[in-house]
């Protein structure tokens, strides 16, 4: 029987797997499981029914292939929307459990390969609200088990993301503390509210110890659209005029929306679409700005500009200026981001955030005061408009953070003696 646990921490953006050794009570650490993957996922266009490239490699080989084949980003984001059912990838038909299972089944390999043991037990991770909606929120939980038993395991069990990140900052601490724990990742930010206590590290029950938990779906990603549709749209045609019947009008919106998120802009490759961008780039007062609509539409560029965003906010968090710099042939763009302009396009985003969290503790009777210690993660933590609204209301003195990539897994693989709390009665 195996003597493993291991903790999956599926994101948005970033993935990883964690291992708990059941007999030594202790996380494995190993090379080959260190720090965490890009949740990508690419098929290459094929004859063969070969299984996808995960990961960074995904990234590499779609650039490579001058982005020809069929890539997937950010698919958890896909759980709770009831009209994805399926999709056909080089004449093949998946369901979106299907997709989901090829990357935890790549987690498992890895970390099998370290364990050399094929382990059957995980502690799934899943945010605190995949949806406001109960039933969309029931049916992502039941997507992701279903991916995970596709994916090779037979005992599962999920915990919440705040909750394993709590864990793995108790792992860290010396004495008891309540802990407001901020979970902040490219889909979802996540709040807990928890006891913790290092004395009781490893014991089965802890339920008592969770006081609140909440979040809500806007994240890191929508940071990215709204430098998408402020700063870069206007370059694409957004606000630009054309005659009709002797009347200047100005360009529907609509087109701008959908290049917002790059997985959506293939959308706009029909034969209607198409002729309407041609139509506005010989109309429109601004026809530079849809030729460059056009290319980003007919040679697939959604997702390389998209990485110089993402480049340009990840930048941000630490200098005062960041380049948007693209270079196709077809769309050049030599634009500056200011730290100021990103916290004025993404105030919005900020404050959506702010209110949860100030309604999430209202509505828990938790006084702010009695919480000793604010602890960040996530990659989205780092974003300096966000951190300052925490230092605002809890004071920089409590502010904790580290590990923003990888303390949700470390996390899961601690929570394993709560779900399979047989194993560690034997050991």
């Amino acid at each position: 029987m195996s003597t493993f646990v291991y903790g999956i921490d599926f994101g948005t953006s970033n993935s990883s797997v964690t291992i708990w050794d059941v007999e030594k009570r202790s996380l494995v650490r190993d090379p080959r499981i260190e720090g965490v993957e890009s949740s990508f996922m690419y098929f290459p266009y094929t004859l063969r029914k070969d299984p996808p490239l995960i990961g960074d490699a995904a990234k590499l080989r779609y650039v490579q292939d001058e982005m020809r084949g069929r890539f997937f980003q950010a698919i958890k984001t896909i759980l709770p929307n009831r009209t994805f059912e399926q999709t056909i990838v080089n004449n093949d038909v998946y369901l979106l459990e299907d997709l989901i299972a090829f990357f935890l089944r790549y987690l498992k390999t890895k970390a099998d390969l370290v364990t050399k043991q094929d382990v059957k037990r995980v502690v799934m991770g899943r945010p605190a609200v995949f949806s406001a909606d109960p039933a969309e929120d029931q049916m992502a939980q039941d997507r992701l088990k279903r991916a995970a038993e596709l994916a090779g395991f037979e005992e599962i069990h999920f915990q919440y993301e705040p909750i394993a990140a709590a864990f793995a900052y108790e792992a860290r601490i010396k004495s008891p503390e309540r802990v407001l724990v901020g979970d902040f990742g490219g889909g979802t930010s996540d709040f807990t509210v928890v006891q913790l206590d290092p004395r009781r590290q490893g014991l089965v029950d802890r339920a008592s110890d969770i006081l609140a938990t909440g979040g809500l779906p806007v994240a890191g990603n929508k940071y990215d659209t709204a430098t998408m549709w402020h700063k870069l749209t206007p370059l694409f045609g957004r606000g630009a005029t054309y005659e009709d019947f002797g009347k200047q009008l100005e360009v529907p919106s609509t087109l701008h929306r959908q290049i917002c998120q790059w997985d959506q802009i293939v959308f706009l490759r029909n034969a209607a679409k198409l002729d309407l961008i041609w139509r506005l780039a010989r109309l429109s007062n601004n026809p530079i700005g849809f030729e460059r609509l056009q290319a980003l539409v007919t040679e697939n560029q959604g997702f390389a500009l998209f990485q110089v965003i993402e480049a340009a906010k990840i930048m941000l968090t630490s200098d005062e200026v960041a380049p948007i710099i693209f270079s196709h042939p077809r769309i050049q763009l030599e634009e500056t981001l200011t730290l100021s302009q990103f916290n004025t396009n993404t105030a919005d985003l900020t404050a959506r955030i702010t209110n949860k969290l100030d309604a999430f503790i209202r509505d828990a009777s938790i006084d702010p005061a009695s919480i000793e210690t604010v602890f960040l993660t996530g990659g989205t933590s780092l974003i300096r408009s966000l951190r300052k609204e925490f230092v605002q209301r809890f004071g920089a003195d409590r502010i904790r953070d580290g590990g923003e990539f990888t303390s949700v897994g470390d996390g899961l693989a601690l929570s394993a003696p709560l779900f399979f709390p047989e194993l560690h009665q034997r050991s």
